[in-house]
């Protein structure tokens, strides 16, 4: 029958013989620091470190020992082990671990079957292979093309990428480039020729103070053209057509915006107006005479037309006339007129 001590049981270092640890096959109930038992459900040593009960098994640490490159090591308690300071591969410096200079050699590295030797040049390229590990597998090479075949509208060439250089050139006053910053620019220049034709499928616009076109023909869709296109307000500019005639004064027609009419102008400072009354009388001239008479219509030519009409009944009246010069002609009657007639003169061409 088991006894139950209520107090501590003190052995005077002598030795307890022959006893056993209680067997359960679960932990006690409040247990204290220390408690033990053997627990037959896992068949292992148990004790309460005051918080939980912790297993003791076969096969648990026992001792640390120091292998190849390591000092230290121990059998109970906190064990420490160090970096052999005669280690001729690895060492601890300021509390880093590195490998020495020369430390790692073949004998520490496995072979990846990379023959040693420098790979790539001025025409090949290095070709590299590298496993999961960061190990080169292989190394090879393979050739760079070094031309560059181009081609244009005419002609083709090939430009060594190695020793040539790749010009790309303008032509005169028709397109110019640049090279800035690896950058190709392709443009106009300020001032451009057209050495042929120049076909403009849109709309061309030109804005400038002056147009000059030297062609001989010139053919235009538009059946008007517009002059002064700019005048927005109260028109104040005259405009027309002047025609070049070399050593010979030029002649124009013009619309004059100060009179609002039509003229021709024949010579510097001398102009007619066209289908207005200035510019009929200067090619026309008119008279009433009684009789023979001579009528001064100072036309400055004989080829005009010359009609006469009775003033009263008005009816063509017909008589002999002569150009006497180019700016008279004379009127002769057979018979004496019995009313005024009325003389027309008009100058042809």
């Amino acid at each position: 029958m088991a006894q139950n001590f209520l107090s501590s049981i003190n052995l005077t270092k002598n030795e307890l013989q022959n006893a056993r640890i209680q067997n359960l096959a679960t932990a006690p109930t409040s247990p204290v620091a220390g408690q033990i038992y053997f627990d037959t459900s896992d068949s292992t040593f148990k004790y309460y470190d005051g918080t939980a009960w912790i297993s003791v098994k076969d096969g648990d640490i026992t001792s640390v020992i120091a292998g190849a490159g390591l000092t230290g090591g121990g059998t109970a308690g906190d064990v420490t082990l160090d970096i052999n300071p005669d280690n001729s591969t690895l060492e601890v410096n300021a509390d880093t671990l590195r490998v020495k200079v020369s430390g790692i050699t073949s004998n520490e590295l496995n072979s990846t079957g990379v023959t040693a030797a420098t790979y790539g040049s001025a025409t090949e390229i290095p070709i590299v292979v590298v496993d999961q590990d960061g190990r080169i597998t292989s190394a090879s090479t393979a050739s760079v093309s070094s031309d560059l075949n181009i081609a244009g509208d005419t002609g083709t060439d090939a430009v060594s990428l190695l020793n040539d250089t790749l010009t790309v050139s303008g032509t005169t006053n028709e397109i110019e480039t640049a090279v800035t910053d690896n950058t190709i620019t392709i443009g106009l220049p300020s001032d451009v020729t057209i050495g042929n034709n120049l076909t403009v499928s849109g709309n061309l616009t030109v804005s400038g103070t002056q147009t000059t076109v030297n062609t001989e023909t010139i053919l235009l869709a538009d059946n008007i053209i517009t002059l002064n296109s700019n005048e927005t307000g109260t028109p104040s500019q005259s405009a027309g057509i002047e025609v070049e005639r070399g050593t010979t004064d030029n002649v124009s027609l013009l619309w004059n915006e100060t009179t609002d009419k039509w003229q021709i102008e024949i010579a510097p400072g001398t102009s007619q107006n066209i289908a207005t009354e200035d510019f009929l009388s200067a090619r026309t001239y008119a008279a009433t005479i009684t009789g023979t008479a001579t009528v001064s219509h100072n036309l400055n030519t004989k080829d005009v037309i010359i009609q006469l009409y009775d003033t009263v009944t008005d009816e063509t009246v017909f008589s002999d006339v002569e150009r006497a010069s180019v700016n008279s002609a004379t009127i002769t009657f057979a018979s004496a007129p019995t009313n005024p007639i009325r003389v027309l003169v008009s100058k042809i061409g």
